[in-house]
């Protein structure tokens, strides 16, 4: 389709596209394939894309050989699969109908401004997940009311770490380490309680579930140095919550 973007505004487009999926939690490789179509159905000549988890180099050639180059640094990331969803939608309406510069802005912030869930609901998901695996790894009733709890806690120190722009390595070690102490308190209430199974109960809303498995995907699309990256960003989430949980088990 005809479409009057010109190669900068092309560029600006597809490094914006590739920089926000990575952001929201998508693999490098959708990245590289979201930024190749749209640049492809601009009229670009050539297409050359390198992303990795903190980085996304994007080099653009046009039928008069005229090449542009943009790289971007992404700082933090985060989980947000809705935001993902739209798009990759987007992406898709770009591909098919050629959509003019403004439009595509529009749309962009409208994805970036959109409805987002409540601290309470957020809240409540950290707390069912901490209740429900407690009693999944081996606990009882009781075991699953006090990671209940000690799940919601979580959530506000996490959300405090964020609020004070806290690495995330130790916004893992804070994390870790809180949910030790707090369900050490709650053994003051009841000796009974199986800690091992709330402290992995509570734990699993820190394990890197999405990061693994986009590790994966990446090698399984045979980009090794993307999965490498993660599978290094993985481990060293893994050792930032054991070194959170054995600094805390030392506190008396």
């Amino acid at each position: 389709m005809e479409h009057n973007l010109t190669q900068k505004e092309i560029l600006h487009i597809l490094s914006l596209m590739g920089e926000k999926i990575l952001r929201c939690g998508g693999e490098a490789n959708r990245a590289e394939d979201t930024v190749n179509r749209i640049g492809k159905a601009y009229g670009m000549e050539q297409v050359h894309v390198f992303a990795i988890a903190s980085s996304i180099i994007i080099t653009i050639e046009d039928e008069d050989k005229e090449i542009l180059t943009q790289t971007r640094r992404i700082q933090r990331t985060s989980t947000d699969l809705d935001k993902l969803d739209k798009l990759n939608a987007l992406s898709r309406e770009i591909c098919q109908n050629c959509l003019p510069y403004d439009e595509v802005m529009a749309k962009i912030a409208e994805i970036d401004h959109g409805k987002i869930y409540p601290p309470v609901v957020k809240m409540f998901a950290y707390a069912t997940i901490s209740g429900s695996f407690s009693v999944f790894f081996g606990g009882g009733w009781k075991e699953g009311i006090v990671g209940f709890l000690v799940g919601a806690m979580l959530y506000f120190v996490i959300r405090i770490l964020n609020y004070l722009q806290a690495p995330p390595f130790f916004t893992n070690v804070g994390g870790a380490a809180a949910t030790v102490i707090f369900i050490k308190l709650f053994t003051f209430l009841c000796a009974s309680l199986d800690v091992s199974a709330i402290t992995i109960g509570v734990l699993m809303n820190l394990v890197p579930g999405v990061l693994l498995t986009n590790c994966i995907r990446d090698f399984v699309a045979t980009d090794y140095s993307a999965g490498t990256s993660k599978i290094m960003e993985t481990l060293l989430v893994a050792a930032a919550i054991a070194l959170g949980v054995g600094v805390s088990i030392l506190w008396r």
